[in-house]
């Protein structure tokens, strides 16, 4: 019996056994009775949306899921960056993008920016500190609103001086210059991988970890597994976006915010397989951990400018679950709750809002936001966004036959082309 055979008898013998007929379960799902017929028989594939709604209907938690998904197993290049004063090259074209690799320093021509004289120091630490700290918060707005792979460069730019300016410091000065440098390159490698290059991504914040450790804190290395998860999440490889998760929380050098973190990717990962239970206590404790953490001063790691993170990953959740209904409930009031400001973050949840409407047949409510959406997904040119365009894509193409369907189809097959990007 071939897997597609698998799946549709047992979606078959569940079904029977809820007593529903064809029809019912056709209506419950947003799927035609044809469509259900087919994929009973085996003469149809089925697709990962389809196995979520059938899962939840028929209440399979997860083992109709299990079926249809074959294993996904993301590797990740995980070799040792070096140490942080390495060299580093970059070339600018003119409409913002650039080119980032970390080279041998005997390949290096010139350096990128001029070194202060030894035993000068050409800033005082604590100016310095104050300057970079507020440049800090401008980037991380600048790339809410524009493609990452324009604000990128930028970051790099100004954690390179930062890392020339502590290296050149006694270590009790030189600390909280690495601390911030840290989170410079933990953001560059955020803007990586919205840039669609996970590997640069990887580099990034494993580079930041070690420019922590240089100022004596640990903190960065746990949630270096938490943006990992967030790659093998993004790669729908739940398995190992629960392990990373898990691993995270079991660091000692975790925060309380940090373990909350992880503890959404984890309820993430139980929700691509379909285990309502496992996402449940997951996020119970993401909830209570984040709430923990809320007063704790200083630069929040992860997410910031979400309204309410807990709710919207509920949302987020719920659509793997094959709730869509339940999710658009959730989504929909939080994202209007997003500042102007916040392109990136809201067209994030606002797209997941979209896919979780055009799931429950809710088809002209998701053209009017994807409608109002079009400018920023168009701005902020999002690779991790791209992943719901996708789904988002052939839940349209199905519905072809509708005239603001047929209008919109352009649009989704434009965004999800990724940018033609030339990495080491």
């Amino acid at each position: 019996m071939t897997g597609r055979e698998a799946f549709g008898a047992e979606l078959r013998r569940r079904r029977q056994q809820a007593q529903l007929s064809l029809s019912q379960l056709a209506a419950r799902v947003h799927y035609t009775k044809g469509y259900l017929s087919k994929i009973e028989s085996g003469s149809q594939s089925v697709n990962s949306t389809f196995a979520r709604m059938v899962d939840a209907a028929l209440e399979a938690n997860g083992e109709l899921v299990a079926l249809a998904m074959a294993p996904t197993r993301v590797e990740h290049d995980d070799h040792d960056v070096g140490p942080t004063d390495g060299a580093w090259t970059m070339s600018l074209n003119p409409d913002g993008t650039g080119h980032f690799a970390p080279v041998a320093t005997h390949d290096v021509d010139a350096e990128f920016w001029p070194s202060a004289t030894p035993g000068r120091d050409p800033i005082d630490p604590s100016t310095a500190l104050t300057l970079f700290r507020a440049r800090f918060q401008q980037a991380r707005s600048f790339g809410q609103q524009v493609s990452a792979a324009v604000a990128l460069p930028m970051v790099i730019i100004e954690t390179h001086a930062l890392r020339g300016l502590a290296r050149n410091l006694p270590d009790e000065s030189a600390a909280a210059l690495w601390r911030l440098a840290a989170q410079y390159a933990e953001y560059a490698g955020w803007m990586s991988q919205e840039s669609g290059d996970d590997r640069q991504a990887l580099w990034w914040t494993r580079t930041a970890v070690q420019m922590a450790a240089r100022a004596g804190d640990e903190s960065l290395r746990p949630f270096a597994l938490v943006r990992r998860a967030d790659m093998t999440l993004h790669a729908d490889d739940a398995h190992q976006t629960i392990d990373l998760a898990r691993q995270a929380q079991a660091d000692t050098a975790a925060t309380a915010r940090v373990r909350g973190l992880a503890a959404q990717r984890e309820a993430q990962g139980y929700a691509l397989l379909g285990d309502r239970e496992a996402y449940l206590r997951a996020m119970d404790l993401s909830a209570r951990l984040l709430d923990e953490a809320a007063d704790t001063p200083g630069p929040k790691l992860g997410t910031w400018r979400t309204p309410d993170t807990t709710v919207m990953v509920r949302g987020w959740c719920l659509v793997d679950l094959g709730r869509p209904e339940e999710a658009a409930a959730l989504l929909e009031p939080g994202i209007a709750a997003f500042p102007d400001t916040a392109s990136r973050a809201r067209a994030r949840y606002a797209l997941r809002t979209v896919l979780a409407l055009a799931t429950a047949g809710e088809i002209d409510h998701a053209c009017d936001i994807i409608e109002w959406l079009a400018t920023d997904l168009r701005r902020v040119d999002s690779a991790t966004v791209r992943h719901d365009v996708r789904l988002l894509h052939r839940e349209f193409r199905r519905r072809a036959g509708q005239a603001r369907v047929r209008e919109l189809l352009p649009l989704l097959t434009d965004l999800m082309r990724s940018p033609n990007l030339d990495h080491a």
